[in-house]
């Protein structure tokens, strides 16, 4: 499945919007495939980000350490790179480099008169740049 196959709408309402954020290269030295259906594996990657990523610091004092503030970082942070290419349908299994950007999703649900909001990151095609 491409990122754009999974982006399709589920369910044909309207009033949502989709969004993608910048392309980053996400370097990968070595997998560990999952180890069940609540396992998401674990990848050794780097990731190289465009010029558009901006850093800030975090913490305090001696504790204070720069973060990335971009969409790709914000995820792996909150729920981990792994699991977010794997919700997304692009997991990635072997080492290599891939172009991966994050995603959004904002759709209108009327049964419950909400919005519901999606996101993640995926591999954009073709799968490996390497």
């Amino acid at each position: 499945m491409t990122l754009e196959e999974f982006l399709r709408p589920h369910d044909g309402t309207a009033g949502g919007g989709e969004w993608h954020g910048e392309p980053h290269t996400l370097i990968v030295r070595s997998v560990r495939p999952p180890d069940g259906p609540f396992d998401d594996g674990e990848l050794d990657y780097d990731i190289e980000h465009p010029p558009s990523c901006k850093q800030e610091e975090s913490g305090d004092g001696e504790h204070s350490y720069m973060v990335w503030t971009c969409d790709v970082a914000g995820h792996a942070g909150d729920v981990g790179l792994e699991f977010s290419l794997r919700y997304t349908g692009t997991p990635v299994t072997e080492p290599g480099t891939y172009r991966i950007q994050g995603w959004g999703r904002k759709t209108y649900v009327p049964d419950y008169g909400a919005y519901e909001y999606d996101g993640g990151v995926g591999v954009i095609e073709p799968e490996a740049a390497s």
